[in-house]
């Protein structure tokens, strides 16, 4: 019997060894949580991260044929077409994307696209930019919703938090990276004589093509613009703080930048006082639709024709719809009343006219100008019309006549601002005060009996100086 029982006890122990021999399975593996915050990240916004695709000018060296009408050529260079390779995100759900300003420098406005990780591609149309902070803003027509990139914060930033950067580089669309912010405040010079300043400085990797696409936190969180990186050195990239973006949208998208109107009002971005969040009005223009309406800096918005705002570029993207003398019902409430109690009032923005660009010249500077038509063409003795301005008359004793200017001069800038026509012309000639210095750049030909004269391609300075004079031509 004992024998029996220590035979069993013996058969036991080997069916209880070979089983802790036997190769563990894939199912007794211990398994752990796939889905890090950065998969998270990348799951919520990538749909929101864009191709910038299109086409960039670039001057080459080399003159061109001097046969009319191009006998203007040869102050233009040659041209050849270059790719534009890019990121964006898109920020409102109407079709608003924010880039770099580089990454649409000198491209065929008609020709950039937005480009869809799921292969989706819409025209864009450039609706401001600033090189000086090297960002833009694009605008795509779309019939749906859009899923966009929320702004977070940049003003907490902590070295060594975790970021994720997406975009295109090299081409490659979608691709995500991450690291860690390394610094802030970083200045960067881009260009001679330029800088970009107050950058976060991060070691994801970012390289070219990733210019324009967002840097984000482990939230998700929009925290910069991806920007720049040190091509001689790795894992030294830069962006472009949101808080920056923010406030720069003000400036690029409030109404009075992109069109002839006024309305008056300057917003930051939301902020919450109590049981109340709005959009913080923070200048309001003096005379201004806003100031006759009572609206006052401090005071904060919180509808728009009944809608809640949600961001500043909300706001704006609201204003940019409406038209001059359209009636926008705006709510806010003034975080100085002990009550807090909401107000109502009815805006419209105003008109403002374009001045009369021949009329300015001929204040400011005693000279008449026209655009070469035909007529002023054989006048001049050339042999046709041509998309460029030419002073027609000069009083000897004004300004531009002092400066040694005469008839049958060709403007081509003002202020290093191509002036086509005279439209172009009043644009320019508006920002200037009495004593003001301008810069124009003058194009003198001569044209003989056989043959064209090319003289001389000049720049003058001009100071305004307004004096009572008629026109001098009969053009």
């Amino acid at each position: 019997m004992r024998r029996t029982n220590l035979l069993l006890v013996i058969a036991v122990a080997q069916l209880f060894l070979i089983g802790l021999a036997r190769p563990a399975s894939a199912a007794d593996e211990p398994t752990f949580d796939r889905q890090t915050p950065i998969v998270k990240v990348y799951r919520d916004t990538h749909k929101a991260v864009v191709n910038i695709a299109g086409e960039h000018v670039v001057s080459t060296s080399g003159s061109r044929s001097f046969a009319w009408p191009d006998m203007f050529d040869f102050w233009v260079p040659r041209t050849q077409r270059q790719a534009v390779l890019g990121s964006g995100m898109v920020v409102h759900e109407d079709g608003y994307v924010i880039t770099n300003a580089h990454v649409i420098e000198g491209a065929d406005k008609d020709k950039i696209k937005v480009v869809f990780s799921d292969g989706d591609e819409f025209p864009a149309k450039v609706v401001s930019a600033d090189e000086t902070r090297d960002l833009a803003v694009l605008t795509i027509a779309v019939k749906k919703k859009l899923p966009f990139i929320r702004f977070g914060r940049s003003n907490d930033l902590m070295i060594g938090e975790t970021v994720i950067a997406i975009g295109n580089p090299y081409g490659y669309s979608n691709t995500v990276t991450s690291g860690v912010i390394s610094a802030v405040g970083r200045d960067i010079q881009v260009d001679e004589g330029a800088w970009l300043r107050g950058l976060i400085q991060t070691d994801a990797p970012i390289n070219p093509g990733n210019s324009g696409g967002p840097l984000l936190n482990i939230n998700g969180d929009l925290i910069g613009v991806n920007t720049a990186i040190r091509p001689e050195a790795q894992n030294i990239g830069f962006a472009i703080p949101v808080d920056t973006l923010a406030d720069n949208l003000r400036q690029m998208l409030m109404p009075e930048k992109l069109r002839r109107v006024r309305l008056g009002l300057v917003v930051g971005r939301i902020k919450k006082t109590g049981s109340v969040s709005g959009l913080v009005v923070e200048s309001v223009g003096q005379g201004s639709p806003a100031d006759k309406k009572g609206i006052s800096a401090g005071d904060m918005i919180l509808e728009i024709d009944g809608l809640k705002v949600a961001s500043v570029i909300d706001f704006y993207v609201k204003m940019r719809e409406k038209k001059a003398g359209e009636a926008i019902e705006v709510k806010y409430v003034r975080p100085t009343d002990s009550r807090l109690q909401s107000r109502t009032v009815r805006l419209r923005m105003q008109t403002i006219p374009l001045p009369d660009g021949q009329m300015l010249a001929n204040r400011f500077f005693q000279m008449d100008v026209s655009k070469l038509t035909d007529r002023v063409a054989r006048k001049f003795d050339f042999e046709n019309a041509y998309p460029i301005l030419i002073v027609t008359a000069v009083d000897s004793e004004g300004v531009a006549g002092r400066v040694g200017l005469e008839p049958g001069d060709l403007i081509l800038d003002i202020n290093r601002n191509h002036v086509r026509n005279i439209t172009e012309l009043s644009l320019e000639l508006e920002k200037v005060n009495e004593g003001d210095l301008i810069e124009v750049k003058i194009l003198r030909i001569r044209i003989g009996s056989f043959s064209r004269q090319y003289q001389r391609l000049y720049r003058v300075r001009l100071k305004a100086e307004s004096r009572r004079y008629g026109r001098y031509s009969d053009v």
